[in-house]
């Protein structure tokens, strides 16, 4: 169990407040993000996965209505975690480490990083997103990152063995 109040503490005050974003909007239904107060963007329309510069973790996946990757529906939990496979950038499972995306997700997994997830849910002209809210990147499999979602309560379940990265 991971408790995401510590997680935070650990991280730099500017990706502590652009993942408090996603947390504080968690089950929301928005607009395209807008940058933060102090200008952090909080995702890219040019990827799903966005890796800003200034740090070496992914900080947000985002999933399209007419995406080229077979991400899957997350799975909700009783205890208000969630589950959710994601695919990589790169569609050839192989290919996972050639893309800086998927290495700062790698990055997010060695250190225990939360991610914000937000997935689209209306499409052109007026799309909206689903915010998701926090996960935790678990394991990767096939092309496959497994992210583990935050509770409203800020806790994160290990469900079971992943497979390792």
């Amino acid at each position: 169990m991971e408790q995401l109040d510590v997680i935070l503490g650990r991280l730099p005050m500017r990706h502590r407040t652009a993942l408090r974003w996603f947390a504080d909007n968690a089950g929301s239904v928005q607009p395209w993000p807008k940058p933060l107060v102090d200008g952090t963007i909080l995702t890219s329309k040019a990827k799903g996965i966005f890796k800003p510069k200034w740090t070496k973790y992914a900080l947000s996946v985002r999933q399209s209505l007419a995406g080229p990757y077979p991400d899957r529906d997350p799975i909700m939990h009783k205890d208000g975690t969630w589950s959710y496979l994601y695919y990589q950038e790169k569609s050839e499972p192989n290919s996972r480490d050639s893309a800086f995306t998927n290495i700062g997700l790698l990055e997010c997994y060695r250190d225990k990083i939360p991610i914000g997830v937000f997935r689209q849910v209306v499409g052109k002209p007026a799309p909206r997103y689903r915010i998701l809210g926090l996960a935790l990147v678990s394991g990767w499999e096939q092309g496959y990152f497994f992210l583990e979602g935050f509770s409203p309560k800020g806790v994160a379940q290990e469900r079971g063995p992943r497979p390792q990265i």
